[in-house]
This record gives structure tokens, C-alpha cells and sequence, in this order.
């Protein structure tokens, strides 16, 4: 198999918990210099990316060795999410934390990562996708509308002055 036939995006392994680290951190400072203030220093951690690898939820997209883009793929929903009023139906697949790159962005990956995270919910027998996102982060707004997300309702974290919107997509059953 040559280099290029091999997958682009992998669920990440102990050793990649640096680079996936390194990666939300660089994320988090072009946001913050955007002003858009989705994460700080509580959330999310070190630990908390760790975590996900351990748990086996985080998938990442690596270019030449260097990661470049990852999400946390799992079941998991938030608790502020309970009010929302969901129309999909469950199980349903919940993308967290999904970042690219910022010298990156603007060549597709996140599409690319939503593909994975599309095709992973459906292969794990989900019948939707979840997630939320940061009102003020339009290029995210955009991402999902774009791609056929429905807004389910918004809700607002303890620590945070802001709105995230909840999106959510039905998924074909397999053999449609």
C-alpha cells in the first residue's frame, strides 16, 4: 500500500496526545484573537484530550506526520443540552471539539472530518449526529449549515456570556 492510500484520519493513540494537544491550543488562540472566547482554561484540558484517546474517541487527520486536524467522536451529550428539542432520533453520534489547523483552514478538512464523522456515526449503527457550536463562530455556523445540520435550539454554558447553537443531522439507515 503506498502512502497515499492510507487513511487519512485514525483514532489517535497514546503517543499522539502532544500534537493533538498542541493542535487545540493553537485553535484556541486564533479564536480568542478572533474574539470568539468558546474555550479557556477549564475547558478543555490537557487531561480531558488524554482522555479521549484513552477512551478511543478521538480521531485526528495527519499530513506528513503532523495533525492537522481531530474531533471527539462518541455518544456523550452534554447536560445542558436536555432542554434542547432534538427531532432526530437516537443513537446518536456527538462530534466534540472539532478544530483544524489554523495555518490549514480554507482547504476542506473540516468537511473532511465531518465526512469521517458521517460515515463513522452511520458504520457505528447511529442514526443522527449532534454537536453544538459557539454562536459567535460563524465559519463553524457555516460548516454545518452548509452541510444539511439543522439548529435543534441553543443553549448557554455556566462560564461562558454566550450562546452555543445545538445542530443536529439525520443519517441514512444502512442499504438506503
Amino acid at each position: 500500500m503506498t502512502r497515499d492510500a492510507e487513511p487519512r484520519i485514525a483514532r489517535a493513540e497514546e503517543r499522539h496526545v502532544d500534537a493533538a494537544w498542541e493542535l487545540l491550543s493553537r485553535c484556541k488562540a486564533a479564536l480568542d484573537a478572533q474574539g470568539i472566547r468558546q474555550w479557556d482554561d477549564v475547558y478543555p484540558t490537557r487531561d480531558l484530550i488524554a482522555a479521549d484517546i484513552h477512551n478511543g474517541a478521538l480521531f485526528m487527520l495527519e499530513e506528513h506526520g503532523r495533525c492537522v486536524a481531530h474531533a471527539a467522536l462518541d455518544r456523550r451529550q452534554a447536560k445542558e443540552w436536555r432542554p434542547v428539542a432534538w427531532t432526530s432520533i437516537e443513537p446518536a453520534l456527538v462530534v466534540h471539539r472539532l478544530c483544524v489547523d489554523p495555518a490549514e483552514q480554507g482547504r476542506g478538512l473540516a468537511h473532511e472530518m465531518m465526512d469521517f464523522a458521517e460515515a463513522y456515526a452511520v458504520a457505528s449503527g447511529c442514526a443522527s449526529v449532534r454537536l453544538d457550536a459557539c454562536a459567535l463562530n460563524e465559519r463553524s455556523l457555516r460548516l454545518y449549515r452548509r452541510r444539511g445540520y439543522r439548529e435543534a435550539g441553543t443553549v448557554r454554558l455556566a462560564r461562558f456570556d454566550m450562546e452555543f447553537l445545538c445542530f443536529e443531522l439525520d443519517l441514512p439507515a444502512i442499504g438506503e
